[in-house]
């Protein structure tokens, strides 16, 4: 090749990466959440459609694929072509799933966007349960065989594992699902325990079925003053999700950053600024090698938690 042609076609490849980013997305985007509706990845996923289509020019659409304890729908977004149109919103149950072999695969699959959220937990049991305290509720799991609504493999299997390792407690484990199947459980009486959001938690909690026991936050929050926190009670431990969003692994990287860009955009927006101060959310961004990082490290963590458990998804 002579030199101006190479010069030439040089030009036109570098031109051409800042075009890819600059025309997508050209057609609707579909964000696929793992779950039901009802639960804590579905309506993150839900207030941030709107400022989303205002940020990315398009429409778009969320559809819940359920099943297989979240490996139906993350399996889809794994296989769907890597153009940045198929999206994933999920919070740590891919990382959970995965260590469980739910599905073979796990965060290697996938193309990395961003987080754009934590949200702390709690512990919930029924309003007419003897236990209404955290050390209350400890005691009567080391005497008994409390039954926990989880979904197998999920996020809030995991974090009863890691209330269990942090305080020496077993529990048996109903495979409810996800927030919203696992609240109308706990409420008929068919579970004795859930770890749910207090968004999840707070309409049964106000019409009187539920009883949040503790919250694993670093301190009370400032719209539920006279919820206690775990802390409080004698349990030094924080728990939380972390909202993340993933593309196909193949996504070429301007697209990736095209749409974490969105988000970071959203994220500043009126309609999901009042979002996060209503469902008690922080506001926290993550891409990139940061983002990398901190999955990597939970992921390890999780893989270390089943392994001192014994834990597997049969």
């Amino acid at each position: 090749m002579k030199r101006r042609d190479f010069v030439a076609g040089t030009l036109a490849v570098s031109l051409a990466v800042p075009a890819l980013a600059q025309t997508y997305p050209d057609k609707p985007v579909r964000i696929v959440v793992p779950n039901p509706p009802g639960g804590s990845a579905d309506y993150i996923a839900r207030f941030f459609q709107a400022p989303l289509q205002r940020a990315l020019g398009q429409p778009l659409a969320v559809s819940n694929v359920v099943g297989g304890g979240t490996s139906i729908g993350n399996r889809q977004v794994r296989d769907a072509a890597p153009d940045g149109h198929t999206v994933l919103a999920i919070h740590q149950a891919l990382l959970t799933a995965a260590t469980l072999k739910v599905m073979d695969f796990g965060p290697e699959a996938f193309a990395q966007v961003a987080q754009v959220a934590t949200e702390y937990v709690t512990v919930v049991v029924n309003s007419k349960a003897p236990y209404q305290t955290l050390p209350a509720f400890l005691a009567a799991a080391k005497a008994g065989d409390l039954k926990a609504g989880v979904q197998i493999g999920a996020i809030n299997h995991f974090l009863f594992l890691s209330l269990g390792d942090a305080t020496g407690t077993k529990f048996r484990y109903v495979n409810t699902g996800g927030g919203g199947p696992t609240r109308t459980a706990l409420a008929g009486g068919h579970v004795d325990c859930a770890f749910l959001t207090v968004n999840e938690a707070k309409p049964l909690v106000d019409s009187g079925d539920l009883k949040i026991v503790a919250i694993f936050a670093p301190q009370r929050l400032a719209s539920w003053p006279n919820l206690a926190t775990a802390r409080e009670q004698g349990t030094d431990l924080l728990l939380n999700l972390n909202y993340w969003w993933w593309m196909p692994k193949a996504t070429p990287r301007a697209r990736v950053d095209r749409f974490a860009d969105a988000l970071r955009t959203a994220m500043n927006d009126p309609e999901v600024v009042q979002k996060y101060a209503e469902f008690n959310m922080s506001a926290v961004f993550l891409k990139g090698a940061e983002l990398e990082a901190e999955i990597a490290r939970q992921y390890e963590a999780m893989k270390k938690l089943a392994e001192r458990n014994n834990v597997t998804a049969t």
